[in-house]
């Protein structure tokens, strides 16, 4: 977690995001992290979307803006689609026309074509978390949460790096977070093994094979034995 702007975002709790969402200074904010909450979008991705980049019921990052410098495509949910339509006509309010495709989403003010700073973000991100209590949260918590939350539903790796562009799973695998019982699980010991003595949940095997041995392998293992 987050401590002083030092180490990992943390990944938010649905109730978290819903109380980060409904607190957000405007639609603007508002719709920014649900947008990156839906995509598992950097924030440099996010703020370079055009309205070109999210027709067709799909959201577009382009190679130029992405980190791996690949193009990259995420399929729009329904909450996406009804957030952005919404989104839009606020947009459209505020700025006196319906925005043309090479427009962007999250504008600089006194622009349309140029996005908002990635500093402005994080200032409205942090003071929005002070106001209610939230800690260790940053413009990345979003992505990690996406990316979290597909893995818990049981999706398959491949499947959430192709959505959240990471070049290798390796990568992705460090946004992942394991509780003890997961790491356990994965080890093959059963719940409270932990305050269990070693042996209590080891099979029932003979310490040593009961088979006779030759001469050379007990002298080998046992010299003590042949010696006397």
């Amino acid at each position: 977690m987050k401590v002083h702007r030092n180490g990992k975002a943390a990944a938010l709790t649905p109730e978290q995001f819903d109380k980060l969402v409904t607190a957000a200074p405007s639609a603007r904010y508002a719709s920014l992290w649900i947008l990156q909450r839906l995509t598992a979008s950097r924030i440099g991705e996010a703020l370079a979307l055009t309205w070109g980049d999210v027709a067709g019921g799909k959201v577009t990052f382009r190679r130029s803006t992405t980190k791996t410098k690949t193009t990259r495509q995420v399929p729009q949910s329904l909450k996406l689609k009804q957030a952005l339509a919404s989104y839009r006509q606020q947009w459209a309010d505020e700025h006196g026309h319906n925005p043309a495709s090479d427009e962007v989403l999250f504008p600089a003010a006194g622009s349309t074509t140029s996005p908002q700073s990635r500093q402005a973000a994080d200032k409205a991100l942090r003071a929005t978390c002070k106001r209610i209590g939230l800690e260790g949260i940053s413009l990345h918590s979003f992505r990690r949460t996406a990316a979290q939350d597909a893995v818990d539903r049981g999706l398959p790796l491949h499947v959430v790096q192709k959505m959240t562009g990471h070049k290798s799973l390796g990568s992705l695998g460090e946004y992942l977070q394991a509780s003890e019982e997961e790491v356990l699980a994965a080890i093959g010991c059963p719940p409270g093994a932990l305050t269990r003595p070693f042996r209590s949940f080891l099979p029932a095997i003979p310490l040593f094979n009961s088979a006779p041995i030759s001469s050379r392998a007990s002298k080998r293992y046992y010299p003590e034995k042949i010696a006397s």
